[in-house]
């Protein structure tokens, strides 16, 4: 019950007679087998200390005595429901019954508010067919609530709800539930008395400071204040009116004296001269503020003082007290300069100031800046009415400002749109107040223009959006630690890889978060003593590397530590594939770099050992040490070849193939070279799959795959070569350096060997690496087939792991051709002699005799020079007919390309042969290189170069167009190979 309230009183004849008549029933009725059960239930009703709980404990009661399906007691205050309990809950009620039952409640509960009325039990039917039983709960002849009871349809439900032990029940619950309902009352009012007492102490604390910032500006200022009370008696004065006093500092010295003293003070006689009686006394009569001069001689001259009585009014609005100021206006220069920088202020202030007469509503007075934002000239504001300045629309919501009468000294600042001259809009807040213009009040408005305040807004906002977004999806997590390392910021895309969502660990700990990671903890503890770094860690399958910043305070004290940790995974994967690319491609340029001296020696080598097994009989021994020679010479440039084809600096000739027909030709050779113990099964496709490539390189690459697989299995084993087409992803890029995505031809090859464990496969395709025991292997077979994948646009996936075998799978990008059809061999002489003149041009003293040997031993004429500069100085000494011109492409003094354009001018038909150790590249930077030039690459057998010789020089001759074209060089385009019929090499055809 609220504090003032009465209970509502309700003739206590119905309801308490009714449950005295039914107690006494209950009382000569015989005890029933429940009735221990139910006074225990009615004594731990009357236990509960919370109302509401008491309430829904005594609904379950009446419900169970009355065999109602749902009871509901309520509480009334004043005549309204405070307070309820249903058994069942509320909710298990349809709203529309519901609803019905609480209206029926509020109705009896409004007539028991009435003295005059009477609450009588009355069962009702509601809308759905259900009886209502209404009762009053009464105690000590007060309506205390209504208990409501409901029952289905069924015959004798009536009856049921009047059971008159429901009455005997609420009259012994009645006493606790009226002194539970006043203990409720009393908490309440007890919190609402402690609200107010809270807002009272708050109202004073606040009235306190207003109290110590008016004193401090009184004492401070020049004027003279005094505070008197209704008769006339000084009560208090500040510093300035102290210091006024004669022989006394002490401001307490003028209290306690009358306030005409200190008129009289200020002021040459006795009363005012104006008759019209003391400024102080009329401020308290008239409870208003007043104004008085007061004018006194003084040795320096008269002075003028300005008086202001304000009084101070009490509660009941009368003058208790009055305020009084006293100001010294003499220095009139004073206030001049007063005035001027008042006005300096005023026309320089960066707000547009107007002030408006509230009646007209037209603009009094404007400064510069109003005129700049309304885009007119100066003072021409002057007598526009202020609603021009806005649209209709905004005017509605700037009008109440300049409202006359408008309470207050001030309002609020709001957001409106400036309407300018020329059409345009400006964005401003405007706050208004009354002021004094010449005696008269006017309403000054103050504008500010942010118009572009609120765009650099929009673009702050714009800009933040996009760092959110930024943030949000760059790999990088933000994040800030205070001194002691708790988290309190945590943003960034990145956090999913550390399974982490934004702000999740804002508030914990970063020794705890990372407690199994020591190195994060050593970087935090790190920057928090105020050292300034990048980290790179580790953190499960991700590497960040991690900038470190400390914050400091004004003090410079670190105060926590800002950090951004940039994912750096896949770069760390990028920088090892380019290290290792970078390394095959130094090898490579080793490789190719010493392949010229390497093949002018094999050529020397092989060259003189042919020689010598053709002087020498089979059976000789000399001529077995010949062929030993020759032999190794032989794989001497087996080893250039595959150190050249890794390098991708072997010269090729690459054409449509179908990989499936390579492989099938190729499996009678592999069955031979594998042996018994190792089963082949090929598999092939059903559909021609093309890639273009050197079919030689494509050999040796199934040859060198599937003697490493018979080398991974010495006890045997199955091998499995296949070819498919597959589709290469964009993301399977990412792992395999040169891969391209599109359609591929897979080269498979598997067995079922020892495998590999990671450490091997991470140096698995350098140059010289083997596993196997020295002696076995060059370490030159992977690699070499690593540099012909490259070559062909291809790359190589490799599966593998100890004692499971290995898979190695080639991809070949698909070509969009039909195979290339062999090229027919052009007819050639029975003979590889001949009579013809030769000018051989070799800069190798070794190879140069070895092949004009070779030559004059075949019935040529052989012409020798050293360099390009004696060739051509020999060619313009002969004047007989040279046939053929044999030269090294790269020569000290001119290369071979020069010099065959010069001699093709004084030797019109001349036949070319370019031979040398150097590789394609090499060849092609000197201009060699094109479709019709015959070129024969070191080392080479001596049939070889007698056959090629015999093909040059028996070929007819380009037409006279065709050979300027190719002798104004470059000859080739980077991507030119010779013909097969034109290139040679060691080993013969």
């Amino acid at each position: 019950m609220s504090p003032g309230s009465r209970p509502s009183r309700a003739r206590p004849a119905a309801g308490g007679a009714e449950a005295r008549r039914s107690a006494r029933g209950a009382e000569a009725r015989p005890a029933a087998g429940g009735a221990d059960a139910l006074l225990a239930e009615i004594s731990a009703i009357t236990a509960e200390e919370q109302l509401d709980t008491a309430l829904e404990r005594a609904a379950r009661l009446l419900a169970g005595l009355s065999g109602a399906e749902a009871a509901a007691l309520f509480v009334t205050d004043a005549g309204e429901l405070s307070t309820c309990g249903w058994h069942p809950a509320a909710d298990a009620l349809e709203e529309g019954a519901r609803g019905e039952i609480e209206r029926a409640a509020l109705e009896a509960a409004r007539a028991g508010a009435l003295e005059a009325a009477e609450v009588e039990a009355e069962t009702r039917k509601l809308k759905s067919g259900r009886l209502l039983r209404i009762v009053p709960m009464t105690a000590s002849g007060w309506l205390l609530g209504v208990a409501c009871l409901i029952a289905g349809r069924e015959r004798g439900a009536a009856k049921r709800l009047e059971d008159p032990g429901v009455n005997t029940a609420l009259a012994l619950l009645m006493p606790r539930l009226a002194w539970l309902r006043e203990t409720s009352h009393a908490a309440a009012a007890r919190a609402q008395y402690e609200r107010w007492f809270k807002t009272l102490d708050e109202q004073l604390r606040v009235l306190d400071r207003e109290r110590q910032k008016f004193s401090a500006i009184v004492q401070q200022s020049d004027t003279a204040v005094f505070v008197a009370d209704t008769s006339g008696m000084i009560r208090w004065t500040n510093n300035a009116l102290a210091a006024q006093r004669p022989g006394s500092a002490d401001a307490t010295s003028w209290i306690g004296l009358p306030c005409c003293d200190v008129c009289q003070h200020y002021r040459d006689g006795g009363t005012p001269p104006n008759g019209e009686g003391c400024a102080v006394t009329r401020a308290l009569e008239q409870n208003q503020a007043t104004h008085e001069e007061l004018r006194r001689t003084e040795a320096n001259g008269v002075r003028n003082r300005y008086l202001t009585a304000l009084p101070i009014t009490g509660p009941e609005g009368r003058a208790q007290e009055v305020m009084v100021m006293i100001q010294d206006l003499s220095d009139l220069e004073v206030v001049r300069r007063s005035e001027s920088r008042y006005r300096l202020l005023f026309d320089r202030s960066g707000k547009a100031i107007v002030m408006v007469d509230p009646v007209t509503r037209r603009i009094l007075i404007a400064n510069h800046t109003a005129d700049r934002l309304a885009g007119c000239e100066r003072d021409g504001l002057l007598g526009v009415p202020l609603s021009e300045l806005h649209t209709p629309e905004e005017w509605r919501r700037i009008e109440p400002l300049v409202a006359a009468g408008s309470p207050g000294p001030g309002s609020a600042a709001i957001e409106c749109r400036v309407r300018t001259r020329d059409g345009a809009e400006r964005i401003a807040t405007v706050s208004g107040t009354r002021a004094d213009l010449d005696g008269r009040e006017v309403m000054m408005l103050e504008y500010l223009d942010v118009t572009e305040r609120r765009h650099v807004e929009e673009a702050l906002r714009a800009a933040e959006e996009r760092l959110k977004a930024l943030v949000a999806n760059a790999p990088v997590v933000l994040f800030a630690l205070d001194r002691d390392g708790t988290f309190t910021l945590s943003e960034g895309h990145a956090l999913q890889y550390l399974g982490l969502k934004s702000g999740e660990i804002v508030g914990r700990s970063a020794y705890e978060v990372y407690r199994e990671s020591p190195a994060v903890i050593e970087n935090v503890k790190r920057a928090l003593a105020g050292e300034e770094f990048t980290s790179v860690v580790d953190l499960g399958r991700h590497a960040f590397e991690t900038r470190y910043t400390p914050l400091r305070d004004a003090a410079g004290h670190v105060a926590g530590l800002i950090g951004v940790a940039t994912d750096v995974t896949e770069r760390r994967r990028l920088e090892d594939q380019l290290r290792q690319a970078q390394k095959m491609e130094a090898i490579g340029r080793l490789a190719g770099g010493v392949a010229h001296d390497f093949n002018n020696l094999l050529a020397a080598i092989q060259g003189h050992s042919e020689l010598m097994m053709g002087r020498l009989e089979p059976g000789d021994t000399l001529h077995r040490h010949a062929a030993e020679v020759h032999k190794a010479a032989a794989r001497g440039a087996l080893l250039t070849k595959q150190l050249l084809a890794f390098s991708r600096k072997e010269l090729v000739a690459p054409r449509a193939l179908d990989v499936n027909l390579v492989v099938a030709e190729m499996e009678s050779i592999l069955r031979r070279l594998i042996g018994e113990q190792i089963e082949l099964e090929t598999s092939i496709a059903a559909e021609p799959l093309v890639a273009r490539c050197d079919r030689g390189q494509l050999e040796q690459v199934i040859l060198n795959l599937a003697l490493n697989a018979r080398d991974a299995m010495p006890e045997g084993g199955r091998l499995a070569i296949s070819v498919a087409a597959a589709d290469v992803e964009d993301a399977a890029t990412h792992d395999h350096p040169g891969a391209r995505p599109g359609r591929h031809v897979a080269l498979t090859v598997s067995d079922q060997g020892c495998g590999m464990d990671a450490e091997t496969q991470a140096h698995l395709f350098e140059p010289f690496f083997t596993t196997k025991s020295v002696g076995k292997g060059t370490g030159l077979g992977l690699s070499t087939v690593y540099g012909i994948a490259q070559q062909a646009g291809g790359h190589i996936r490799v599966e593998s792991e100890p004692g499971r075998g290995s898979t190695f799978t080639v991809f070949l990008p698909l070509a969009e051709e039909a195979p290339a059809a062999g090229e027919p061999e052009r007819p050639i002489g029975d003979r590889l002699h001949g009579v013809e003149t030769v000018l051989l041009v070799e800069d190798e003293e070794a190879v140069r005799s070895l092949v004009r040997d070779a030559l004059e031993g075949r019935g040529y004429r052989v012409l020798v020079a050293c360099n390009g500069v004696e060739a051509l100085d020999l060619a313009g000494r002969y004047a007989e007919t040279i046939d053929l011109l044999v030269s090294d492409v790269v020569m000290p003094h001119m290369n071979g390309g020069e010099l065959a354009q010069r001699l093709e001018r004084i030797k019109p038909g001349l036949r070319v042969l370019f031979v040398s150790g150097y590789t394609d590249d090499a060849i092609i930077r000197h201009g060699v290189l094109e479709a019709r030039t015959a070129f024969l690459q070191k080392p080479f057998g001596l049939d070889v170069l007698a056959r090629t010789v015999r093909e040059v020089l028996d070929a007819p001759l380009a037409p006279p167009a065709e050979a300027a074209r190719a002798a104004s060089g470059p000859l080739a385009a980077p991507d030119a190979v010779p013909s097969p019929a034109t290139r040679r090499g060691s080993g013969g055809e």
